[in-house]
């Protein structure tokens, strides 16, 4: 019986060790333009303080696209409560956006590093994680 256990114990280790590292990077597999929903710098100046809010939505969401390829959603749940990763529910009450960039990019503590190389990508996923705080 405890061949058993320490068997499926190493299989469960298997299954979560490849949380992190299913992408190939940069391979975006919707049917979607990889620019759609996001505003540029250009239209926003030009729509005024409205613009600015529209460019929030569009980061915002290709923070979410990013957080969902990148397989982020994984580990971290869907709604961002956790699994075998931490929530990131109040993240951005604990962290800092250097501090959340630095997670992101260098890994560490079972997260595996270098899963969003894209700036942009990247800039958008770190501004809404920071946001995710308690209310």
């Amino acid at each position: 019986m405890k061949k058993f256990w320490l068997l499926m114990s190493f299989a469960a280790v298997l299954v979560l060790g490849a949380c992190g590292g299913g992408g190939e990077g940069g391979e975006d597999e919707s049917d979607q333009p990889a620019d759609e929903g996001v505003t540029t710098e250009e239209e926003s100046s030009e729509e005024g303080s409205e613009g600015s809010d529209s460019a929030d939505a569009g980061d915002a969401e290709l923070a979410k696209q990013t957080y969902e390829q990148s397989n982020c959603m994984s580990c971290h749940g869907e709604d961002l409560s956790g699994g075998s990763g931490p929530a990131l529910t109040n993240v951005g009450s604990k962290l800092s956006e250097d501090e959340i960039r630095t997670k992101i990019e260098e890994g560490g503590g079972g997260m595996p590093a270098g899963l969003v190389t894209d700036e942009e990508q990247l800039d958008a996923l770190v501004t809404w994680l920071s946001s995710q705080t308690a209310e």
